[in-house]
């Protein structure tokens, strides 16, 4: 078998990708597995994986659960740098049902998910996610 070192890149891309959102669907602590130690926000802030847990929290701790959470993945572009480096996003539409006290609100939009490649693992390093604010 032929090595193709693009359509692997890719593939974990989309893997960790899919893992970020089913997590999220499900308000699942295995989403801070998916997470850089740091996020490289606009106008060059870094902020630590902490305060994104946090956020995440947060958010998760409003909504009693997530019910029939849908995706699509439009696209998926890296470009791998040196020294074992890269940078890359996945991005979409997702949808779900967002349920407090028996209400239902649709939460849904597009998303793109920004990763950074260290040590042959992409992690996330920004997020733009329906239902996600910084």
């Amino acid at each position: 078998m032929q090595d193709n070192p693009t359509f692997n890149h890719q593939a974990d891309l989309v893997n960790s990708a899919i893992r970020f959102i089913n997590s999220w669907f499900k308000q699942s602590k295995a989403i801070t597995q998916e997470l850089n130690d740091f996020f490289m926000l606009p106008g060059k802030k870094v902020v630590s994986k902490e305060v994104i847990i946090s956020k995440l929290k947060g958010i998760f701790g409003q909504a009693d659960e997530y019910v029939g959470g849908r995706y699509d993945i439009i696209d998926v572009n890296f470009e791998l740098l040196s020294d074992g480096k890269g940078m890359g996003f996945v991005e979409g539409v997702a949808g779900f049902r967002s349920v407090v006290n028996k209400e239902s609100k649709i939460v849904s939009g597009p998303f793109k998910l920004y990763f950074a490649l260290n040590n042959n693992n992409w992690k996330i390093v920004n997020i733009e996610f329906p239902g996600f604010v910084y």
